[in-house]
C-alpha cells in the first residue's frame, strides 16, 4: 500500500490534437457534442491489410485529417530529416510546445534544467511501413526508433532530466504520468513533460488487432453496452506539464488541476494475457486514493477505460469491489450530481487511442473540472450509492450534467487505463485550488503597458495577432493585467517582434486587430532593445505584477504535408 499523504502535484499546462479537435477547446466541443469521429480508413493507411483473412474490424477508425503535416522550419528541422521522422515525433514537438505555452512557461527558460520527459506510445506504424517499403536513409534510425519520441523532445528543448518512451500498451499514458509523479515527489526533477501519441498509418497492427477479435467489425464503439462487439481505433497526441503543487503556486503557474494520487500495477496471473482482473483494478484504485487520503465516496466521476468490448463489465465489478471494501461499506452517497458516481468513456466519441488512451482520458477529466460539466451526449452510466448501475444511451441531444464547484469540498474524479498485457494505471484528480491574490491587485508603473507579440516571420505574426484577438473576444476586462503579464513573461520571444501599447482589454484587442490588418501601431521607446532582438526586464514595468499567468492560445504553426512514409531515398539539406 502506498504511503498516505504524498505531495500533491499540479497539472499546469495541457495541449492536444485529436480528430475533431486541434486544441483543448475544440476537444471539449467535440466531447460535448458526442458525435463519433469514426469514418472509413483510407487505402493509403491500410498497406498490407487483408480483409478476407482478418475481417472488417480495421476498416473504420477515428483519424486526423492532417496527421502528416509539420512546421519543420519552426523547430529548425531540415526537410530531409523531417520526411524521415515518425509523424509521432512531429506531433509531439508541436503539441509539447503548445503545452508549455498553455502553462505560460517559455521553453527556453527550462533549458539545461532537470526536466523529465516521459512519452507514451504503443505503436510503430511508421517504422513498420518503412521496413515493408524497403527504403532507407541515414535518418532512418533516429526518425523511427521509439526511444526518440521522448529523446527528440529532450534534445529539442535541452532538458537534462530522465527521458523515457513508455510502452505498457493501453495504459502507457498513465504509466508515463506515474513515472513523472515519482520523479517529482522524490525531488529528482522539478518539472515534467508528459506526452502520449498514437498514429494509425499502416495496416499491420490493425490486421493483428482485427484477427485477435479486438476491433469492432461493425465500426461502432459502445462502451459498457450489452451488444458491444469491439473497439474502434483512434489517433492523436496529448501533452501535459507537471510540477509539485507548492512550486507551481509559488511560480504563479496556471494550475489546471491537482494530481492527488497516481499509481500503476499489474494483474500478475489473476487476469490473462489479454484479459483484465477486477480485483487488481480495485487494489490499484485503493492504492491511488490512499496517496491523498481520499475516500471513494468523495469521487463524483470516473473516466473509465471501457473500450467497448465484453471485458468492460470487469471495470464495474472492480469499482464495486473497491466500494464494498471501504471502511463502513458502500457510501451513503457519492459526490457527483444527484449523489451518484457518474461513469463515461472518451472512446465512444474518439475511439481507442491505445498508447495515448490514458492521456486523452486525463485531458477530458481536466476539462470536466474546468467547465463544471460532465458530457452526457456520448453515453454515460450512473453508479448509485447501493452500487447498482443504470445506463444512458448515447444521445447527441442529451444535456450535460452540471457539476459546480463548492467552497466546502473540492470536486474529485478518477481516470482509469488498463493495458492489453495486464499493466494498469489510475489517477485521482482534484479541482485547482482557489488562488488568492495575496498582496493585492496588480499595479503597473504606467497605465499604458507594452504588450509584446512575436513570431518567426511577419506572416506568422499576423496570424498570432488575429488568433489572440479572437480569443480576447470572450475574455473578461479584469483579466487584462494577467494577459499582458503572460505575454511579457510567459512566451518564448521569437525573431519577428512587435509591441501593442494598451491600458485595457479593449485597447489590446483593437491594437491586435490593427496590427493584423497592417495598420501602424504606436511603438514604445522603452522596448526598442527588445524589438531589435535583445532582452527586456518586464518586471520593472510593474509596482506589483499579477500573481498568476493565464492560459492563452498556442502558436499557429505553418504546417506542410510530408506524407506518411518516404517512398524513395531523400537527398538535399539535412
Amino acid at each position: 500500500m502506498s504511503a498516505v499523504g504524498l505531495a500533491p502535484l499540479a497539472l499546469v499546462g495541457m495541449a492536444s490534437r485529436v480528430p475533431g479537435g486541434s486544441d483543448v477547446d475544440e476537444l471539449w466541443e467535440t466531447l460535448s457534442a458526442g458525435r463519433p469521429k469514426f469514418g472509413p480508413v483510407p487505402a493509403e493507411r491500410l498497406s498490407g491489410y487483408d480483409e478476407q483473412t482478418v475481417g472488417t474490424g480495421g476498416l473504420t477508425a477515428a483519424l486526423m485529417s492532417d496527421v502528416d503535416t509539420f512546421d519543420a522550419e519552426f523547430f529548425d528541422v531540415g526537410p530531409r530529416l523531417a520526411v524521415w521522422m515518425d509523424p509521432q515525433q512531429r506531433l509531439l514537438l508541436e503539441t509539447s510546445w503548445h503545452a508549455m505555452e498553455s502553462a505560460g512557461i517559455p521553453p527556453g527558460s527550462l533549458a539545461g534544467q532537470d526536466v523529465g520527459v516521459f512519452v507514451a506510445s504503443a505503436t510503430s506504424d511508421f517504422r513498420d511501413s518503412t521496413v515493408r517499403s524497403g527504403t532507407m536513409d541515414r535518418y532512418s534510425m533516429v526518425g523511427s526508433v521509439t526511444t526518440y519520441l521522448a529523446n527528440r523532445l529532450s534534445y529539442q528543448y535541452d532538458f537534462r532530466g530522465p527521458s523515457m518512451t513508455v510502452d505498457t500498451a493501453c495504459s502507457s499514458g498513465l504509466s508515463a504520468l506515474s513515472l513523472a509523479a515519482s520523479g517529482l515527489r522524490a525531488g529528482e526533477i522539478d518539472a515534467a513533460l508528459v506526452g502520449a501519441s498514437n498514429v494509425c498509418i499502416g495496416g499491420w497492427f490493425s490486421s493483428a488487432l482485427s484477427y485477435l477479435g479486438a476491433l469492432s467489425p461493425t465500426g461502432r464503439s459502445r462502451p459498457f453496452a450489452a451488444d458491444a462487439d469491439g473497439y474502434v481505433r483512434g489517433e492523436g497526441v496529448v501533452c501535459f506539464v507537471l510540477k509539485r503543487l507548492d512550486d507551481a503556486l509559488d511560480a504563479g503557474d496556471p494550475v489546471l488541476a491537482v494530481v492527488r494520487g497516481v499509481a500503476a500495477n499489474h494483474d500478475g496471473r489473476c487476469g490473462g494475457p489479454v484479459k483484465t482482473d477486477p480485483g487488481s483494478q480495485a487494489r490499484l484504485l485503493r492504492k491511488t486514493l490512499a496517496q491523498g487520503g481520499i475516500d471513494p465516496a468523495s469521487l463524483g466521476y470516473l473516466e473509465a477505460h471501457a473500450t467497448g468490448t465484453k471485458m468492460d463489465g470487469a471495470e464495474l465489478e472492480g469499482l464495486r469491489e473497491l466500494c464494498r471494501g471501504r471502511a463502513g461499506g458502500p457510501p451513503g452517497r457519492f459526490a457527483g450530481p444527484a449523489g451518484n458516481l457518474w461513469i463515461g468513456s472518451v472512446k465512444s466519441v474518439l475511439g481507442h487511442l491505445e498508447g495515448a488512451a490514458g492521456a486523452v482520458s486525463l485531458a477530458k477529466a481536466v476539462l470536466i473540472l474546468r467547465h463544471e460539466e460532465i458530457p452526457a451526449s456520448g453515453g454515460i452510466l450512473a453508479m448509485e450509492p447501493d452500487l447498482e448501475v443504470r445506463a444512458q444511451e448515447p444521445d447527441t441531444a442529451a444535456p450535460a450534467l452540471h457539476w459546480p464547484g463548492s467552497a466546502s469540498s473540492p470536486r474529485r474524479l478518477g481516470v482509469s487505463s488498463f493495458g492489453l498485457g495486464g499493466s494498469n494505471g489510475h489517477v485521482v484528480l482534484e479541482e485547482a485550488p482557489a488562488q488568492a491574490t495575496g498582496h493585492g491587485s496588480p499595479s503597473p508603473v504606467e497605465s499604458l503597458l507594452p504588450v509584446p507579440l512575436s513570431a518567426t516571420d511577419a506572416e506568422s505574426l499576423t496570424r498570432v495577432a488575429n488568433r489572440l484577438a479572437d480569443f480576447l473576444d470572450s475574455a473578461k476586462p479584469d483579466e487584462f493585467a494577467a494577459i499582458a503579464w503572460t505575454l511579457q513573461t510567459g512566451r518564448e520571444h521569437l525573431a519577428h517582434r512587435r509591441v501593442v501599447p494598451a491600458s485595457s482589454l479593449d485597447e489590446l484587442r483593437a491594437g491586435l486587430r490593427s496590427l493584423a490588418s497592417g495598420e501602424p501601431v504606436r511603438e514604445l521607446q522603452d522596448c526598442d532593445g527588445w524589438l531589435e532582438g535583445g532582452t527586456f526586464d518586464w518586471r520593472r514595468l510593474w509596482h506589483r505584477p499579477p500573481e498568476r499567468r493565464v492560459t492563452l492560445p498556442g502558436y499557429p504553426f505553418r504546417r506542410t504535408s510530408l506524407g506518411f512514409v518516404p517512398r524513395q531515398p531523400q537527398t538535399g539539406r539535412s
